[in-house]
Order: structure tokens, then sequence, then C-alpha cells
């Protein structure tokens, strides 16, 4: 997978979130930013860029979090949202230090408790994804890349393990969405260990 598949994996995501009707998520997420101006963002914290990370903030840039907008009702994924590059990099400058943290990761999902999916810039590209959790010393690796993400993501609309609760929260079968994540991202050890 590269970020040439990045497009189909969020034209399968986006189709999913219409297909639930996730009305107020798809009303605040955000006008996609030029390459350029992800450049510069990035590059003001010393931070590289990606082609993956330009096509993703390409898209849309991140979501918006207005006074009143459940956090609930943003999820693109069941308890995360997609940050906007903006508030990804002022929640890395609020990390960066924290001895739990590693210098080069940048968040990208945020669940608004502290937990995020952050990608590491750390590691050769394609820049693997990890699970950073604020009340965890270890940050595990769940997918290789970010279209590895996008595409298991997609792949959890399509399947229909992500649905809408009574509250019109996104949630998942937790045991159907981790045998849909090993199946695509065989090479992933959180995935195959736990299935």
């Amino acid at each position: 997978m590269t970020a040439t598949s990045i497009p189909a994996h969020l034209a399968t995501v986006e189709d999913g979130i219409r297909r639930l009707r996730r009305d107020i998520l798809l009303r605040n997420l955000q006008p996609g930013l030029s390459a350029e101006t992800i450049r510069t963002t990035l590059a003001s914290v010393d931070l590289p860029s990606a082609p993956e990370l330009e096509a993703l903030y390409g898209w849309h840039d991140g979501t918006a979090t207005p006074p009143g907008v459940k956090l609930g009702s943003i999820y693109l994924l069941p308890g995360y949202y997609l940050l906007s590059l903006e508030d990804a990099v002022a929640n890395y400058k609020a990390f960066v230090g924290d001895r739990r943290w590693t210098t080069g990761w940048l968040p990208v999902f945020a669940d608004g408790g502290g937990d995020f999916y952050v990608v590491d810039f750390t590691a050769p590209s394609p820049n693997p994804v990890r699970l950073f959790w604020i009340d965890e010393d270890e940050a595990p690796i769940e997918f290789g890349s970010i279209t590895a993400m996008l595409n298991t993501i997609g792949q959890g609309y399509e399947r229909g393990v992500f649905v809408n609760d009574e509250h019109g929260y996104l949630e998942m079968d937790s045991l159907d969405f981790e045998k849909v994540a090993a199946e695509l991202n065989p090479d992933i050890k959180w995935w195959t260990e736990d299935v």
C-alpha cells in the first residue's frame, strides 16, 4: 500500500460516514490544506512531512470541535477524531519532554482525554502509527502506515463493523474489528498476537 491509494481509502471512509448518516461529523470536517501549508507547519516544529500525511490533511484539516458538540458525534473511528494540523502540532509541543513521549511522534487522531494515534517519524518511511495511552508507558505499533490505518478504518465501515449507538456515537464490535485488522495488517504483532 502506498500514499497513492489513500484517496480510495478516504473515499471508502467518507462513503461509510454518509451511509451511517454521521451528519455532525460531516459538518465539522474542515477543508483540506495544501501540501505546502502542511510542510511549513510541520517544519515549524522540526518535523518532516510525508506524502501520506499530505494526502490525509489535503482531504480534511481535521475536525472542528465547536462548543456543544460532543466528541462521540465527531469520531472518525470509534473513540477517536481527526485532529486539525494546528491541534496536532499544539499537542505535539505539549507532550515533547514527557518521559513517555518520543520526539518525532505526531498525534493525528485523539480521544479528547490524552490518548492519541501518532505517526512515528523516528521510524523509516512509511512511518508506522502507534497508539499512545496517557496512562501507559508503552505505545505499540497498530498500523504499519497511515495508508494501512485508513484502509482498516475504511473496511470497518465497509464491512459493517462500525455502527451508530443509540446516542449517534460511533461504536464497533471490538472482536470483529480485531479480525479485520489482523487480516489487513498481518505483519503487525498487536493484531496477530491477540486474535
